[in-house]
């Protein structure tokens, strides 16, 4: 794995490395069996990369929120796990080079990840009660792992300050966790470390894909 320290992210830089890889936001495309995530793919290696800030920098009111919000976030955090957490703009996979993702905080020896949530009232009500990772996140956080041969711990945490009962809820994760990847209905429970495996066999598959693909289109 290789860590970009010096990346700031949301700059033209983190756009352009992040631009047709398998981050965070895309991480559910390795446990899905659609199409989807390899056009995705496709129609960003087939293009150049074109930097348009006010399209790439556009933010919602809730990601605004948390983008403010996610340094006091990520200090709390290391305050309540006892680690310092440090800012870094990307991790890229040695293992396959489609895969990365820009951490919300790394330590030091790049063993302990976190991943920050700042959401609405009701996102996180809702966090609280279940008491778990909602599924939403969840293929997220195992992207981590996925990434991150060295990654020990992995905390995700959903912070509102506004909530006057619980607005840290953390949650951690090692390679021993069990996690369902199935439906509530249908539950498929393995290990964050067998969860790795699948991602990775998939990242292997869609690249040979890719490889395919762009073979048929050069004729």
């Amino acid at each position: 794995m290789k860590a970009y320290y010096d990346l700031k992210q949301h700059t033209e830089d983190w756009y352009a490395i992040r631009y047709a890889k398998i981050g965070g936001t895309r991480a559910s495309g390795l446990f899905i069996k659609s199409d989807n995530l390899l056009i995705e793919l496709l129609s960003e290696i087939t293009e150049p990369f074109n930097f348009d800030p006010d399209a790439n920098d556009f933010f919602n009111k809730d990601m605004e929120r948390g983008f403010e919000l996610e340094p006091e976030a990520r200090q709390k955090l290391s305050e309540y796990i006892g680690v310092k957490l440090i800012e870094c703009g990307w991790l890229q996979s040695e293992e396959n080079e489609l895969l990365g993702i820009s951490p919300d905080g790394i330590s030091e020896d790049e063993t302990i990840t976190v991943e920050i949530k700042c959401p609405a009232s009701k996102k996180h009500i809702q966090t609280l009660l279940s008491k778990e990772i909602l599924p939403e996140y969840l293929d997220q956080c195992i992207h981590y792992f996925t990434v991150n041969p060295k990654l020990e711990k992995h905390y995700f945490c959903s912070y509102r300050p506004e909530n006057k009962y619980q607005p840290l809820l953390v949650k951690m994760l090692t390679r021993q966790s069990q996690i369902n990847i199935g439906t509530k209905s249908k539950p498929v429970i393995v290990t964050i470390d067998d969860a790795c495996k699948m991602a990775l066999n998939e990242a292997i598959t869609i690249s040979g894909q890719i490889k395919d693909k762009l073979a048929e289109l050069s004729f």
